[in-house]
């Protein structure tokens, strides 16, 4: 990447020599120009040259276009790309960090890798005042990065890519191995994972030739394809064209970049608002309810939709009034079925917008799903959604609060002394699993109620009413519902569709979502909670559509997943059943399937009517230990305070840090 009078530009070159290679490397989240790289490589094929051309999918499509024949000396590589923004956009992001901080900027990297760190990528401006110095921007407070990375602004053409998936144009494909420490642990002790792994997918016979003689001087392992894709959208479909794309497009045409950056959320990072801005905020969010919810209902999965949905429901029927507090982008059939059911606060972009929600209620509650997990999501997140924003005189309440697997255990002394403050401002806890019930008691000395699932506090027929208006008829079809698929999974489901002599009707998780893909299928939320309910047999590794096919006394075949073990053996603890959770189809004749649906039946109502009794109570019971509360929300403001002074003692900018 190189800056010509003052704008970066982006562009495809090619070298013949070992040293130039470090004119090529770097992650460079912008579309590249091809100038004429197809006609030098026209011209280096043709006089025999062995030729490497890398790009996007579309790129190396484009090459092979212009060639119009397959070339023996030509090796094609692609990435695993999720879309290009354009470079104009990128190089207004340049100016207005030039006017920002009033240097020029003469070298831009989109990842840092100073300290090794893969998962932990930061960008890094070098600008001039008198010598080069170097800035290093966190990921979350650069706003391009962040809304690249949420694919608001990328070419409208990479929402349709026909490249995306394991069809690829090119003879090898490379990408991020994410994932890769969770389905194959056992490749810690052989790669440094922390310090990255590359995915390498080898697509023809003359890309394995190639890797083979190649495969000396590298350290590899052969992989299950399947198991990883799950981690890297473009590898099943092309990225998610949002609802919020438009909206900040029109921004940016309409008021430049810094306009947009200034209405964007960095990650809650502390920032100044008009009096505009205010009065529009107090205005939109002027309305007073009783409580205000915190869940994970922009997760494209069903059951975190329909937690949220019975969340709101419950309080709703125990005559309390609430909303979802809306911090993320709703997509696909979540806002469909959102804009049906649930009412929202207006989205928050500053962390003045989610302090003045004090302003809307006297209560908070932080719901399921997962939001407290300190393994897979940020400290800054979840200090967010332990509510660290809320006014001391405000109640907070976990209802069926989930930390997955995570044991209470910190990287730093000090991340747990704020996470054990954060807990003991609350006024009443309860878990989703009675795993999270003993760490908080063991990790954070807090009492917890286990009252399980949110879906368990509405009874079964307000769920046969959200789908009574549901026409597909699933009643000769088995169901699956597989959030991580594997050749295994796919052999389960086989083995029961010829038993059965029925087929599968196929409902996807997480960000396989077919609505994603722009396929057409009954796949909204109702559809997918009347094929649970009338399909023949149901087959699963989603907590949430076992506890659906529990709840609808169905057959159901459990199968294991490595994400989240805890959570189904807490339901079944809870239901006082024991249902197997089976890896393989050779697992099936070892175990019986079947369940005292009667049981389950009065276990279910015991758990609806003992977490209603802790919800209203809870609600309407008066503030607790408010001096303990005092301490701890003076410890939490110390913790703030010292940790901005920490970030910005001595730095001219506030982006200017070397802490990773």
């Amino acid at each position: 990447m190189q800056k010509v009078a003052d704008k970066f530009e982006i562009k495809h070159m090619y070298i013949d020599n070992e040293k130039d290679l470090y004119k090529l490397q770097g992650s460079k989240y912008v579309q590249s120009d091809i100038g004429d790289t197809y006609k030098q490589a026209k011209v280096f094929l043709e006089e025999g040259k062995q030729v490497l051309f890398s790009g996007t999918p579309c790129q190396i499509a484009g090459l092979k276009i212009f060639l119009n024949k397959e070339y023996a000396n030509l090796l094609c590589v692609d990435i695993s790309c999720e879309g290009v923004p354009n470079q104009k956009f990128f190089n207004d992001y340049i100016k207005f960090l030039e006017e920002k901080f009033n240097y020029p900027i003469i070298d831009f990297k989109f990842r840092n890798k100073d300290n090794g760190a893969w998962n932990t990528a930061r960008v890094v401006v070098a600008v001039v005042d008198g010598k080069p110095e170097k800035y290093i921007i966190p990921t979350s407070q650069s706003s391009y990065f962040s809304l690249f990375i949420n694919c608001y602004i990328l070419r409208e053409s990479c929402y349709n890519c026909q490249y995306t998936g394991l069809n690829r144009i090119s003879d090898i494909t490379v990408a991020d191995a994410w994932g890769v420490d969770l389905e194959y642990p056992e490749l810690n002790k052989k790669f440094a994972i922390a310090d990255g792994m590359s995915l390498v997918l080898l697509n023809t016979e003359k890309g394995e030739k190639i890797f083979n003689k190649i495969a000396s001087n590298v350290t590899y392992n052969p992989i299950d394809i399947e198991k990883l894709k799950k981690y890297n959208h473009p590898l099943r479909h092309p990225s998610v064209l949002t609802d919020d794309r438009e909206y900040y497009l029109e921004l940016y045409k309409n008021k430049g970049y810094a306009a947009l950056d200034d209405k964007f959320m960095l990650n809650y990072k502390i920032k100044k608002r008009t009096f505009i801005d205010k009065i529009k905020s107090n205005f939109n969010n002027k309305e007073k309810v009783d409580a205000l919810l915190m869940t994970m209902y922009a997760n494209p999965n069903y059951g975190s939709i329909l937690a949220t949905y019975s969340l709101y429901e419950t309080l709703s029927s125990l005559g309390i009034t609430s909303k979802v507090i809306h911090y993320d982008t709703k997509k696909g059939y979540c806002l469909d079925f959102y804009k049906k059911y649930c009412k929202f606060t207006d989205k928050l972009f500053f962390l003045s917008d989610l302090k003045d929600l004090n302003k809307s209620t006297s209560t908070f509650i932080l719901g399921s799903d997962n939001l407290i997990n300190y393994k897979t999501d940020s400290l800054t997140n979840i200090a967010r959604n332990l509510f660290n924003f809320s006014n001391l005189n405000k109640k907070r309440i976990i209802i069926s609060g989930s930390m997955g697997d995570w044991n209470g255990k910190c990287k730093k002394f000090y991340e747990h002394i704020y996470l054990n403050a954060l807990f003991k401002r609350f006024d009443y806890i309860s878990t989703r699993e009675n795993h999270g019930q003993k760490v908080l008691q063991n990790a954070f000395n807090c009492n917890a109620d286990w009252i399980n699932d949110p879906i368990f506090y509405l009874e079964k027929e307000k769920y046969e009413t959200l789908i009574s208006n549901v026409k597909t008829d699933y009643s000769n079809n088995i169901m699956q519902y597989i959030l991580y698929p594997t050749n295994d999974t796919n052999e389960i489901v086989k083995y029961f569709e010829n038993k059965y002599n029925a087929q599968s009707v196929e409902f996807q998780g997480n960000s396989n979502v077919l609505s994603y893909s722009g396929f057409e299928q009954d796949i909204s939320v109702e559809n997918w909670l009347s094929a649970i309910k009338n399909s023949k047999i149901i087959i699963t590794d989603s907590f949430h559509c076992t506890a659906f096919a529990l709840m609808f006394n169905k057959p159901v075949i459990c199968v294991k997943n490595t994400h989240a073990p805890i959570r189904f053996l807490s339901l079944f603890e809870a239901l006082n059943i024991n249902i197997p959770i089976i890896e393989n189809v050779q697992e099936i004749n070892k175990y019986n399937f079947e369940y005292d649906k009667q049981k389950v039946n009065q276990n279910i109502a015991n758990i609806r009517n003992f977490a209603r009794e802790k919800i209203k109570n809870s609600i309407n019971s008066p503030k607790q230990n408010i001096l303990q509360q005092i301490f701890y929300s003076i410890v939490v403001f110390i913790f703030h305070s010292s940790n901005y002074i920490i970030k910005n003692l001595g730095k001219r900018f506030s982006i200017k840090t070397t802490t990773q």
